[in-house]
This record gives structure tokens, C-alpha cells and sequence, in this order.
């Protein structure tokens, strides 16, 4: 057990050593700059296209750009209840739903520097039942998506492939983290977040999973401008692949706090930030896009869709947070997992594209 534990140690060194230097980008201090437009002409472009985008294409939410702490668009559109009529305002909070998967990442990280979990651990020292085909499966494995294991495995427990030799988007893997959080912590997974996270950040209007106190409902704006869906939320825990809700300030100041080592040692985040391979860390993808690097993850759960875009040069935050899933006729372009993908936009996808279009000064 001790020379396993001493080679779980050095495989970590050599991880941390290895991540520290791909990371530098992402760490050193970085550069500010203004945007291609004035502050004040960038604003009113922006709210402009917050009003366009609301009328003609149903965007209905939250959507905020900060360069450092200065906030430069803060604004708000729609219902979050058509049915009781009561507005979006910029402290609704919001279902980030994939979004969330960066918590459970820092999360496994503040683990790692308590010494309780390791990356090289496999899961079945933490989930039980896991079947004897995923002996193989590490921490590293789940939060890379590089761990075989699709999100049907739980029915069907072989691997789509051997582990570390692939990737495949898994939400099951970032469930099987929240139960290793729970057991390594001895804590529920949003006591943790809460404890370790959210309360160091002043982030009191963050939780997992819903709570009585809000009032956004999901929704889909068909072609012809009808609302549909509208369900009240579940209320109680949520989970690790994507049970976090949120504000705009909340997720403002989560952001700012990955430049520093308030919440995460600067190896961790090293680490957090580095590709390991198809543009992926842990929890965040990585694309270039306006000449910049681009830090970023999106997340889509019924009704609702967060998009959380960091450029670490610019120091730019860009969030939008929508309760209108709905396509538009409009497409986005992005690298994603090393390829550049072509897709339709939803509303809040339009507008993020249009604020950072503004920002670094590209025609339409």
C-alpha cells in the first residue's frame, strides 16, 4: 500500500509539473485592454443587441461582460414565469446545467491538495458497484471524458474504449465524481461546494440544485412565438453533471477568483486549465476565437442554457444564462473538441456572439 501510494504521489508530481508549464497562458498575469469600441459605445451597442435579439428571436434571460471587475453589460430580458408574469431581473438565478461540471472539477482539485483523493485513484475505491470493467477507470479518466465510460454505461457497463485512449463526453463520469467527492469529504456534494467554494467567494446565491425562492421556469419558443413548457423546478440536491444554479454576480466573481489563489493553489488550477487532449481540461473546454484564446464551457437542460466564455488576456467574462432553449434561424461557428463545428443558435448564442463580436471589433 505504501509504494502505491508513494507512485500515486509522484504520478500527481509529474501531472502538476506537466500542466503547470502547458498552463502559463492561462496563469501569467495578463495584459488589459479596452474594447474595439469605447466602453461607453461598446454598452450601448450591446444593449442594443440585448433589445434586437429579445424581440426578434425570444432571447429571454441574464447576460453579463466584464473586463476584469469593471461589468460593462449587465442586463436582463423576458419572463422567468409567463404564467404569473414576473420578469428576468439580473439576480435571477439560472440552472447552469453543464456549466456546473467546473465545480466538481475544482471540487476533486481541493481534494487533491487535502491529500484525500488522487488523480491516478481508480473509481471503484469510491463508487462500490462500479462492474469489473472499469477496474481501469481513473479521477483523471472521468474528468477528461477520456474514460470509455458513455453516459448509457450505467445500464451497460462496457467501455466504448480503453481508458485514456479516447474521448467521449460523459455526464455519467461526472456523477460518478460527485459520489467521490461525497465519500473522500464525508460530505454531501453541495455542502462541499458550499463550504470549500461558494461561501469563501460571497457567493450566497449560488447552490446545488433549486430552492423555493425561485421563480424562473424552463421554456421553448416555438417558430410561430409560443411559449411552451414552463414546469415548475425539482426541488433538493442536484448533482455534479449539471445541478448548480447561479446568478450573473455569482459567476462573475467565480470567475475573477480562477486568477488567483483564493479558492484554487496555482497548481491546481494549472492543472484544471491544461488540454488534455480534444480541448478539454477539467470542466472547461478550450478554443481559439478572435485571434484569443478562449476558456469556456456551455451547458442545456429543459428549458434552461448557460454559456460561461473566459478570454484570460483580455481578462473578459462573458455570461448569459437563458430560461428559452429554442433555436433561432441564426448559426454559431466554434472549434470544438479540435474541430471547427457549425450549429444552430439558440438566442442566448446569438446575442453572446454579437456582444463579443462588438467587443473585439469583427464585422458581422
Amino acid at each position: 500500500m505504501k509504494l502505491l501510494r508513494h507512485a500515486a504521489r509522484l504520478d500527481l508530481r509529474r501531472t502538476i509539473s506537466l500542466t503547470l508549464l502547458m498552463s502559463l497562458a492561462f496563469l501569467a498575469p495578463p495584459a488589459k485592454s479596452a474594447p474595439a469600441l469605447s466602453d461607453d459605445a461598446f454598452a450601448r451597442a450591446a444593449n442594443e443587441a440585448v433589445d434586437r435579439i429579445a424581440r426578434e428571436d425570444g432571447f429571454s434571460g441574464v447576460i453579463l461582460v466584464a473586463r476584469g471587475d469593471q461589468v460593462l453589460l449587465r442586463r436582463a430580458a423576458g419572463l422567468a414565469d409567463h404564467q404569473r408574469n414576473i420578469p428576468n431581473t439580473p439576480e435571477t438565478r439560472f440552472s447552469l446545467a453543464s456549466v456546473t461540471k467546473q465545480f466538481t472539477a475544482a471540487a476533486i482539485m481541493l481534494l487533491v491538495e487535502d491529500g484525500k483523493i488522487s488523480l491516478a485513484d481508480p473509481i471503484s475505491k469510491y463508487f462500490v458497484k462500479s462492474p469489473p470493467e472499469w477496474k481501469d477507470v481513473t479521477i483523471k479518466h472521468l474528468l477528461t471524458h477520456s474514460s470509455g465510460i458513455g453516459d448509457k454505461n450505467a445500464a451497460h457497463p462496457a467501455l466504448m474504449f480503453a481508458p485514456g485512449t479516447d474521448y467521449e463526453y460523459s455526464n455519467t463520469g461526472y456523477l460518478l465524481l460527485t459520489d467521490a467527492i461525497e465519500k473522500a469529504s464525508g460530505q454531501r456534494y453541495g455542502e462541499f461546494l458550499r463550504t470549500r467554494i461558494f461561501a469563501k467567494l460571497g457567493m450566497d446565491d449560488t447552490s446545488d440544485g433549486a430552492q423555493s425562492r425561485d421563480t424562473v421556469r424552463g421554456y421553448y419558443r416555438s417558430a410561430d412565438g409560443r411559449w411552451q413548457g414552463g414546469e415548475p423546478l425539482g426541488l433538493g440536491p442536484g448533482h455534479g453533471a449539471g445541478g448548480v444554479f447561479s446568478t450573473l454576480d455569482d459567476m462573475l466573481a467565480w470567475s475573477r477568483s480562477l486568477d488567483t489563489d483564493t479558492v484554487l493553489s496555482a497548481s491546481s488550477r494549472a492543472a484544471i486549465f491544461a488540454d488534455y487532449g480534444h480541448g478539454y481540461g477539467f470542466g472547461w473546454r478550450f478554443s481559439p476565437k478572435y485571434g484569443q484564446s478562449l476558456i469556456w464551457h456551455t451547458g442545456a437542460s429543459l428549458g434552461f442554457a448557460a454559456i460561461f466564455d473566459r478570454f484570460p488576456v483580455e481578462q473578459l467574462t462573458v455570461i448569459a444564462m437563458t430560461n428559452n432553449s429554442a433555436p433561432t434561424g441564426s448559426t454559431a461557428t466554434l472549434v470544438i473538441e479540435g474541430k471547427e463545428t457549425t450549429f444552430q443558435a439558440n438566442a442566448s448564442r446569438k446575442l453572446v456572439e454579437e456582444v463579443e463580436r462588438l467587443y473585439f471589433g469583427r464585422a458581422p
